[in-house]
């Protein structure tokens, strides 16, 4: 009696393909969909929002919805502005009512969490009452390791008010970072933690980038990562520093999109 003749391994792959698209055939199909808000217009005028921008009085920021930070926040500051000495006794951190709600972080996600709502563009920085108020909302905070918002930030923060002594204006630019790291499996990842209802990521380090005027047609520029936790308030700061490009390629911004002007280092 003759031998079968084994089937060739193309043939049982193409008969395991007719078996799946078969058995597909089967599975219902879901066509619940809920009510759009808006018409499919919207699709040939614009694409959904990844970074909304919200410019204030005292800062502008870029929106991160995924992390419930800020990808930026610019300010700009001049000794005028420094001069008024504000009282924050009566603000509060509170949402932001410019964002969506899902999107937001709140002051529940900061309750008992072990850190800082540490602000990105300073309190102490904002020329009006307004911008003062403006400043405590979540969307220009970050959860700060304690020892590092109350730390060397502060200094970091005063150090960029000096400048204006020396300089016409200073524009600075903050945020924070989430940067890799190996673990013990020599395997390189991002790691970080969340925090709250809301899942509020806690940044690795915070990134400053400052330009400064140092006549009408040249911009200086210097730049410094921090990582997030207690740094000897004696470290000096070059130990930071940062070029431009290495921000930009830590925070996938490019700033230097706004620079028309010839830059250089200060």
């Amino acid at each position: 009696m003759a031998k079968k003749k084994p089937q060739s391994k193309q043939f049982q792959i193409f008969l395991l393909g007719l078996v799946i698209g078969a058995a597909l055939t089967w599975i219902p199909l879901d066509r619940e969909f809920s009510p759009a808000q808006f018409t499919a217009s919207i699709f040939t005028e614009q694409f959904p929002t990844t970074t909304p921008v919200i410019k204030r009085d005292g800062y502008t920021l870029a929106y991160n919805g995924q992390t419930r930070n800020a990808h930026w926040v610019y300010h700009k500051l001049t000794q005028e502005n420094l001069t008024q000495k504000l009282s924050r006794d009566d603000c509060e951190f509170k949402e932001d009512p410019d964002l969506p709600e899902h999107i937001r972080a709140t002051k529940i996600d900061f309750a008992q969490s072990g850190f800082d709502r540490g602000h990105l563009c300073p309190a102490a920085d904002c020329p009006t009452p307004r911008a003062l108020e403006h400043s405590f909302f979540l969307s220009n905070i970050s959860p700060q390791d304690p020892a590092f918002n109350r730390g060397y930030w502060r200094i970091a923060e005063k150090h960029v008010r000096d400048l204006t002594n020396h300089y016409k204006a200073v524009h600075v630019f903050t945020g924070p970072l989430y940067l890799s790291s190996k673990g013990r499996d020599g395997k390189t990842y991002v790691k970080y933690e969340v925090i709250g209802p809301q899942h509020v990521a806690v940044p690795t380090h915070f990134f400053m980038l400052i330009f400064v005027e140092s006549s009408a047609d040249k911009l200086l520029s210097k730049g410094y990562i921090f990582p997030n936790k207690a740094i000897d308030a004696k470290t000096p700061l070059k130990k930071f520093s940062a070029s431009v490009e290495e921000i930009e390629s830590a925070s996938g911004v490019l700033f230097t999109k706004i620079a028309t002007i010839e830059m250089g280092h200060f």
